[in-house]
């Protein structure tokens, strides 16, 4: 009779061993589970892959040509207007890394768990160092901002505030003229876990939930709504939890590659003893050099004082 499955790995028995035989298996597995899994990814557009480490480019232009088109009179010469340009930026792109090491006695004393230990916090500390990256990025880029109402667990009105960071990157406009408005489109709502529950705990917004909506309340459902406010959310536990960031996700910045997220297979450290080399082990690196940049700094509002 064929022996039933009962995992993901056909029955077989997995060991560390195993997964050191196959130099793949371990930096795959890294890789595959970060895939989608980075913040970023959602709130920056893909602006290409670049040679050199740096990028150059402007904060968003005027969108409006200097001048109004004029009456022009038969045979006279028509105007020409030119574009208000942003201001120049260049960004240098920062190689991070980062490596796990399995020694001899976990891989001949079996100490699985440990090691997939390993591997999962590989993939939680690329995943903070890249939200890191962008909190970096929006920082440098001086994005708009304001101050909420209140603590959203307290008396604040998580409702106006996110409305009120909604207006201002509606109204935004080159060199601060709304009359020159660029049109943005804010849609995401970046926050931490925590933010999320406070504004579905604050009264104001319990207060929605009547009649016909009780049944949709996020307090009793048990679940994060997707959207708040018309805002697609995104969560990610290594925000800052007094602050939330209002934004077009794709348009307020962009990733630029010199090359991307890899892993090395699993090497002996120090040479091929077969043994793991003088120290004994064996490692695998993970490595890539990326840069982000913020070209619409007005597409951004972060609320600052929500607890």
């Amino acid at each position: 009779m064929a022996k039933n499955i009962t995992g993901a790995y056909g029955g077989d028995t997995l060991t560390v061993d195993s997964m050191l035989k196959d130099p793949t298996w371990i930096p795959q597995r890294v890789i595959n589970g970060l895939d989608g899994a980075f913040l970023e990814a959602a709130l920056f557009r893909n602006g290409g892959s670049n040679d050199a480490g740096v990028v150059a480019f402007r904060e968003a232009a005027d969108p409006y040509l200097s001048d109004d088109a004029e009456e022009v009179a038969e045979f006279a010469e028509i105007p020409v207007s030119t574009l208000g340009d942003g201001k120049v930026r260049s960004v240098i792109g920062q190689k991070t890394a980062l490596a796990i090491r399995v020694s001899y006695e976990e891989r001949y004393e079996n100490k699985i768990d440990r090691v997939s230990q390993k591997v999962n916090g590989l993939q939680r500390t690329l995943i903070r160092s890249g939200v890191r990256a962008a909190l970096a990025a929006y920082n440098a880029a001086n994005v708009g901002s304001i101050v909420a109402s209140a603590a959203w667990g307290a008396a604040g009105d998580p409702a106006k505030d996110l409305f009120d960071a909604i207006e201002k990157v509606e109204s935004a406009g080159f060199e601060g003229d709304e009359t020159k408005n660029f049109g943005y489109v804010p849609n995401t709502l970046v926050a931490h876990p925590r933010a999320i529950t406070a504004l579905i705990r604050n009264d104001k917004i319990q207060s929605k939930y009547i009649g016909d909506l009780a049944s949709e309340n996020p307090l009793y459902k048990g679940v994060h709504p997707n959207t708040i406010c018309n805002l697609q959310v995104l969560t990610s536990r290594w925000m800052d939890p007094t602050k939330v960031i209002v934004l077009e996700a794709g348009v307020a910045g962009f990733f630029s590659d010199t090359y991307p997220l890899q892993m090395t297979p699993i090497y002996e450290e120090g040479g091929n003893s077969g043994a793991g080399g003088p120290n004994m082990t064996w490692r695998s690196d993970a490595f890539r050099k990326r840069i982000l940049g913020v070209d619409n700094p007005g597409a951004v509002c972060t609320i600052s004082g929500i607890s």
